[in-house]
Parts: C-alpha cells; structure tokens; sequence
C-alpha cells in the first residue's frame, strides 16, 4: 500500500458519500471559512495527515480506517497444470 493508493481510497469514499468536501470538513469540526480547504488539503499528494485525523476523515466518511490503509491484494497469476 502507497500514500497514493490511501488517497485513492479516500477520494472513492468521498464520492461515494455524496457529500462536498465543505461538507465534510465541518463534520470533521473545521470552521465554515477553513473546512473546503481542509478536505482538499488532506487529499493532496502534498499532505501527510496524522493518524488522528485520517480517522476522523473515516468516520465521518463512514468507511474503516482499515480499508484505506490495507495492502493490496497481490495478483496471483493462475499456474497451469
């Protein structure tokens, strides 16, 4: 699992929630002036988020920390017999 692969995810989960990322923010607790920005921030490649944070984004998103941040499944290429 990458950073980019978390975002990935985490970009996903935000559109499946249907909600803006002004939103989002204020129910992360971010004022109305700073909470568009906030979101967009944590989802940029510059952004390294603390773990506290990156779980309330789940939350609020109503997806697992544990979804975002597991590995990806290795492809297992069929043997032939």
């Amino acid at each position: 699992m990458t950073l980019d692969e978390a975002r990935e995810r985490l970009r996903d989960a935000v559109g499946a929630s249907g909600m803006t990322y002004q939103q989002i923010g204020l129910k992360m607790g971010y004022s109305p002036a700073s909470a568009r920005q906030a979101v967009s921030s944590l989802l940029s490649p510059q952004s390294n988020p603390s773990l506290s944070t990156l779980l309330r984004l789940c939350e609020v998103l109503g997806v697992e920390l544990y979804e975002v941040l597991r590995p990806k499944k290795p492809n297992r290429a069929k043997k032939s017999r």
